[in-house]
């Protein structure tokens, strides 16, 4: 069966990006917890746009009608995609955006969303650092605002030190399992339909079909579908509640 490659632009009302989200890591971890809040729910494969953030914003379609809520750096920049861009935050100590900054965020930014037909959470979870139960300090940028990214050399070193000491992999399930709990906190004051995708995959040394072979982290312009496999969970709330909600903090 073909596998289609993702399209934003089809109907949704909200969309949960999970960044860096590995299609078999969504499917084993995060979708039983979505199931058990929507029996209903659906999970597809979807091939994404590119390997990287960057390269899928470059694809991104002009969606009209739009507002995105989001701590991701490279996404607040990209004010010819989206009609309101809403700034979660950026937490320079754990060099990203926290899921607690997010599920704050949208408690305040909650009347002002809806009054967009298109709207779009981008958490930065799984995408590293790793935050949850097993932290490692993998960063975005090298220190606080203004600092230097940390390049893609360094990143895949990281990975191969923490691949041979085997914590790497278990580091990017919690990050899964953290980002999804505070995503369940929020979900119900969604309504309509509601799609749970990825920009891109993640690299973690462990290949999704025979023809590839292991790779790292999410260098770009790469086709292996360890960073192209991705979630598209779908789910119909049917409640039309706009009731805000009370405050979420971790």
């Amino acid at each position: 069966m073909m596998i289609l490659q993702v399209n934003y632009a089809e109907e949704w009302d909200w969309l949960v990006i999970l960044d860096a989200c590995r299609y078999d890591f969504f499917e084993r971890y995060a979708f039983p917890e979505i199931r058990k809040m929507y029996p209903n729910a659906k999970l597809e494969k979807r091939i994404s746009l590119a390997s990287e953030t960057t390269g899928v914003l470059e694809k991104f379609p002009r969606l009209p009608n739009s507002v995105v809520l989001t701590g991701h750096p490279f996404v607040l920049l990209r004010k010819d995609k989206f009609d309101l861009l809403l700034d979660a935050g950026f937490n320079y100590r754990l060099s990203t955006c926290p899921p607690w900054y997010m599920t704050t965020a949208f408690t305040i930014y909650y009347r002002r969303m809806i009054g967009y037909k298109r709207r779009i959470l981008w958490f930065l979870q799984p995408h590293h650092p790793f935050i949850g139960k097993v932290k490692l300090n993998i960063r975005i940028y090298e220190g606080g605002k203004g600092s230097p990214l940390h390049t893609t050399d360094k990143i895949i070193k990281e990975y191969e030190e923490y691949k041979k000491r085997g914590i790497l992999v278990e580091a990017y399930k919690e990050n899964l399992i953290l980002v999804v709990d505070y995503l369940k906190k929020i979900l119900p004051k969604m309504n309509g339909k509601i799609i749970i995708t990825s920009d891109h995959g993640e690299g973690l040394g462990i290949p999704l079909r025979k023809e590839d072979k292991p790779i790292l982290s999410h260098p770009g312009k790469r086709n292996e579908w360890e960073l192209r496999l991705i979630p598209w969970c779908v789910i119909h709330n049917p409640h039309r509640s706009l009731q805000i909600p009370s405050l979420l903090f971790p």
